[in-house]
C-alpha cells in the first residue's frame, strides 16, 4: 500500500529505488526502530542502531549485517540469545548462538570486572554476525586503554578505540556465525582508522522499514477524528 502524503507512521523510513547514502543519523534511527520491531527492547534496540551506524561509517555494511541478524533470529526468546557470563568463556543458556547486540553491550558493562578478564582470554559464543561486536569491542578498547584482538577459525582481526582494524575483516563481515576468542592486546596497531562510508542498498532498506513499520499503528478514521483540539483557541 502506498503511504500517504505527511503520515506521521512513516517517520524515520526511506523508499528509494536504489542505492542510497544515508547519514549516520539516519542509519541509526532506522535501525534502532527496525530492531524495536524485531523485538529487542528500546535500550537494546539503540544498542544495535549505534552498531549499524558505526559499522557503516567505518566502511562495513552495518544495516544489512543487522537486518540479516534480526531475520535469522526473528521469534527465538530473548533469554535464548542473551550471554550467561562465566570465568572464562560466555555462551547463551539455551546452548544456541548469542546476539551480538547483547554480547556487546554486555561485555561493555563487565568489561572491568573479573568475569569479562581480557589477560587470559574469553571465549564467546557461538555468536551470530560476529561483526555486529566490533563497535562495542572498540568502545571496551578505550575504556581499558589498550587494543583487543578478536580470534575465530584460525583468523585474527585487532582493533582499538581509534576504530583502526587490521586482519581478516573481510572474512569477519561475512561469518554468519562463529565461536570467538577475545584478548587484550598492548601491542601497537597501524591499521586503518575508518574506510569509505558505506551506502544502504534497496533491498536491506525495505527489509528495516519493514520491521521499522511494526512500531507503529496505521492512521485510521477513528485517530484522524480524534486529532487535534476539541475545544477553541479563541477564548
Amino acid at each position: 500500500m502506498k503511504p500517504e502524503p505527511n503520515d506521521p507512521t512513516q517517520s524515520g523510513t526511506f523508499h528509494p529505488a536504489t542505492p542510497a547514502r544515508l547519514s549516520r543519523n539516519e542509519i541509526e534511527s532506522l535501525c534502532t526502530k527496525a530492531a524495536r520491531g524485531a523485538g529487542m527492547s528500546w535500550g537494546m534496540a539503540e544498542e544495535a542502531g549505534f552498531a549499524a551506524g558505526w559499522l557503516s561509517e567505518h566502511g562495513l555494511d552495518g544495516p544489512a549485517a543487522l537486518l540479516a541478524q534480526l531475520t535469522a533470529e526473528a521469534g527465538k526468546a530473548w533469554r535464548d540469545l542473551a550471554p550467561e557470563p562465566g570465568p572464562g568463556q560466555w555462551r547463551a543458556a539455551s546452548g544456541g548462538r548469542l546476539c551480538p547486540i547483547a554480547l556487546g553491550a554486555t561485555l561493555g558493562d563487565h568489561c572491568g570486572l573479573p568475569e569479562a578478564a581480557l589477560t587470559a582470554g574469553l571465549t564467546l559464543g557461538p555468536v551470530g554476525r560476529p561483526v555486529l561486536l566490533l563497535p562495542f569491542l572498540a568502545g571496551i578498547a578505550t575504556r581499558l586503554g589498550c587494543g583487543v584482538t578478536l580470534k575465530w577459525e584460525g583468523s585474527t582481526l585487532r582493533l582499538d578505540g581509534r576504530g583502526a582494524m587490521a586482519g581478516d575483516l573481510t572474512d569477519l563481515a561475512a561469518l554468519q556465525a562463529a565461536t570467538l576468542t577475545l584478548a587484550a592486546d598492548a601491542a601497537p596497531l597501524a591499521g586503518t582508522a575508518r574506510g569509505a562510508a558505506q551506502g544502504c542498498d534497496a533491498a536491506t532498506l525495505a527489509g528495516l522499514n519493514a520491521l521499522a513499520m511494526q512500531t507503529t499503528v496505521p492512521p485510521s478514521k477513528q485517530s484522524r477524528a480524534g486529532a487535534g483540539s476539541a475545544g477553541s483557541d479563541n477564548e
